[in-house]
Formats: C-alpha cells, structure tokens, sequence
C-alpha cells in the first residue's frame, strides 16, 4: 500500500500534467481567436467557420479535463521493480530475442553518424549505437563491428584501417536526421557513397564533417581487436578532436538522437537532471 507522502505527490504530478494540457490548449484557442479577428478584417468570412469549430472542440476539451472525465488519460503506469523478478538464461536464446532483450534494457544508446573515406577517396557513412568512451587520458573511445549479409566487415572499419581517421556525429533530434540514419544503413556497394542517398553537404572546416551534425568527435584508429567467441571486432579509437559550434561545455547534455530497443530512434531525454558528485570522494 502507498504511503500519504506518494499519493500526495502523485495526485500533484497528475494535477501539474493537467494544468499544462489546458493551458497549452486555451492558449490555442486564444491563438484561433486572433486568426478569426484577423480573417474577418482581410473579408475572408468563409474561413472563420472552420475556426469556431476548432474552438468549441478544443474548449469542450478543456472542459472534460477539469470535469475529471479525462483523468485516466494522466494517470501514470506504476514502475516496475525486482520485487517478483524472474531469471532467464540468455544463453537458451537465438540470437535475435537476445539481441532485443540487451538492447531494450541497456537504453538508450547514443546514435552516432559516423564518417570515413577510403583509399580511393570513396566517402561512407554508417550509424553505429556500439560507440562508448571508455578511457579519458588518453582519450579512447571503442565501438564494435560486425559482418555484413555477405561476410564482409563494415565499410566504417576497412576505411579506418585503410586511412586511420574517422569523424564520430551526434544528429540533431528531428524527423528529417531520422531519414538520414535510415537512408546511411542502407546497404550499398562499396564504391557508391551514402552521402549521395542524404541531403546533407560537408562541412568547409572539413570534408568528411557533416554541417547539419550538432557535435562531433575525430578518432584516430589505434587498433581492432577479437572478441571472444563473436564475429564482431572491437575498434579502439584515439579522441585527437573536437567540433563543436559553442566553446562552452554541455554540462546538460545535448538535444540529439538516441536508439531506444533494436529500431526506433527518439530525442535525447531531458525531462530533468540532477547532478551526482559523491564519486569524487570528500571536497
């Protein structure tokens, strides 16, 4: 059974999830007001309307949700816990249901863009959900790498062994950056690029630099490594810079792409943040 402390501040949290829905939804109404006004002094009379609709549907609206009618539309779902928990073998899976299960518990992931060139001068793009910071002196990041449907490992890996270099992008958190990651995993043959399936352009600082990129990361590629009992290698990656359009640090994070589960693509939580700092030991 709840405590009063939890039904207290549930019912708030239901009560301030409320209020902000009908104030978004009159400052509709407010802003259909102003384009009735504004229909009637150009004589469009016929469009006005349409407007009054959509105010006595929004208010009607408004209504239900101070009338309570709406209240199980706020309520939130209970969070789960350990306390009847169930323990699986991983090992008794295929390797798709093993695959979904780590990756809707471990998420989401940072979804980067990455940008390499090979030998030839042929550019690639690949979206990578593997990459991680592992080390901060020296700077190292690491990603994993598997095999394509015909044996062959990632473009992202044979460029960097070829060139050295790769160019690690966080995308903006939009519709349009989705597209891209989409359109970037397709799978092409090496001498195409997938620069030419995106409408995105270089940047002038740099030609494998993405100019719609929110922030990016340039590696060095150091070394791949087996991994035990996998086809996927382990790319180690030297961090020599950073592209950034502001010198301040984003002690808040980024508003930017992530990968939720196997597939889909969402923003960047920021719901709210509190900062931890016990692992700096006394002050």
């Amino acid at each position: 059974m709840p405590s009063a402390n939890s039904i207290i501040i549930t019912g708030r949290d239901e009560m301030d999830r409320k209020a902000v829905v009908a104030e978004f939804l009159g400052k509709c109404i407010d802003y259909a007001n102003a384009s009735i006004t504004r229909k009637q002094e150009r004589g469009e009379q016929e469009l006005v309307p349409a407007w009054e609709t959509y105010i006595e549907f929004t208010q009607h609206a408004i209504d239900e949700i101070h009338s309570g009618k709406l209240d199980a539309w706020f309520e939130r779902q209970p969070r789960p816990d350990l306390s009847e928990a169930v323990r699986i073998d991983i090992m008794d899976m295929g390797h798709k249901e093993r695959s979904a299960w780590l990756a809707g518990i471990v998420s989401p992931r940072p979804l980067i863009l990455a940008s390499t060139v090979d030998q030839n001068g042929v550019k690639n793009l690949a979206p990578l959900t593997s990459v991680m910071g592992v080390s901060n002196t020296p700077p190292l990041f690491i990603a994993s790498f598997s095999k394509n449907k015909r044996k062959e490992y990632r473009g992202t890996l044979l460029n960097m062994r070829q060139t050295g270099k790769a160019i690690l992008h966080v995308m903006p958190s939009t519709l349009q950056a989705v597209d891209w990651i989409d359109m970037a995993g397709s799978p092409i043959d090496p001498e195409d690029s997938e620069w030419d399936l995106i409408d995105i352009s270089p940047s002038n600082a740099d030609d494998l630099l993405i100019k719609q990129a929110v922030a990016a990361i340039e590696v060095e590629f150091v070394e791949d490594r087996e991994l035990p009992g996998a086809v996927a290698r382990l790319a180690i990656m030297k961090v020599t810079h950073i592209w950034t359009a502001s010198p301040s640090i984003p002690q808040t994070g980024l508003d930017v792409l992530t990968q939720h589960g196997m597939d889909n693509i969402m923003a960047a939580p920021d719901g709210w943040s509190k900062k931890v700092d016990k692992h700096y030991g006394p002050k």
